[in-house]
């Protein structure tokens, strides 16, 4: 699954990180036989964490992908009941409020999505454009705004919301896609966590036997002393 999922990448992904730590897994359970050794890492100075790193960290949380999704399938809505009234299925008032109203509304959320795409583009800088789906992700969102705008100031000239539909479902799905990821990141990472903690106690473990191996040792020669001196039977 993952050699699928792996083009599907975007900002802040570590696409090289799965295949890793395979085969860093891999080598650990070659290498069970052997004495494992607990790397300390010796940590720097812990730094203030930047602007730019809050929001990469914003942006990677999954509660953010879930707003995103929620936001994206709402304008959805938004459109298609645009798209509905403008088709006379569902009539309007004699005031047509109601179309401008959730014209206004679908707008608004592109305009959040717009702030969303210029923070990504602060944060990730260059790397922003390595990932073909966020660029794409990018395109349509600006899309979306400027024929939004479009329709908004000539309404009857350029009838475009069938493309709107559609450029808000793929946005949909290209962002579903990327909760998966992110999901099956997190998964990835808690794995590598568990493995980490089994080399750690195992190395405990190994550390116990031998303290209770020297202990029994040092027992059968105080045992020893005893009988040499006659001491054992008197302590009995």
């Amino acid at each position: 699954m993952s050699m699928y999922l792996k083009h599907f990448t975007v900002v802040g992904d570590d696409t090289s990180q799965w295949n890793n730590d395979y085969k860093k897994w891999e080598e650990e359970e070659e290498g069970e036989g052997k004495a494992p050794e607990v790397a300390v890492k010796v940590e720097s100075a812990a730094r203030r964490p930047t602007f730019r790193d809050i929001m990469k960290r914003l942006f990677q949380s999954h509660k953010f992908q879930i707003v995103v999704v929620c936001l994206v399938i709402l304008d959805a809505v938004l459109v298609l009941g645009e798209l509905l009234l403008d088709l006379k299925i569902i009539h309007p008032d004699k005031e047509e409020v109601a179309p401008r109203v959730l014209h206004y509304l679908s707008l608004s959320i592109l305009s959040l999505f717009l702030v969303e795409v210029s923070f990504k583009l602060f944060a990730y800088r260059l790397e922003f454009f390595h990932h073909k789906f966020e660029v794409l992700d990018a395109l349509v969102v600006v899309v979306s705004f400027i024929l939004d705008i479009v329709v908004l100031f000539k309404e009857h000239q350029f009838e475009a919301l069938g493309l709107l539909i559609l450029l808000r479902l793929w946005r949909v799905a290209r962002i579903i896609n990327g909760i998966i990821l992110s999901m099956k990141t997190r998964s990835e990472q808690q794995i590598s966590k568990l493995k980490q903690a089994n080399l750690q106690l195992s190395v405990k473990v190994q550390q116990l036997e031998s303290s209770c191996a020297e202990k029994e040792t040092e027992i059968e020669r105080l045992n020893s002393l005893l009988k040499q001196h006659g001491l054992l039977s008197q302590s009995k």
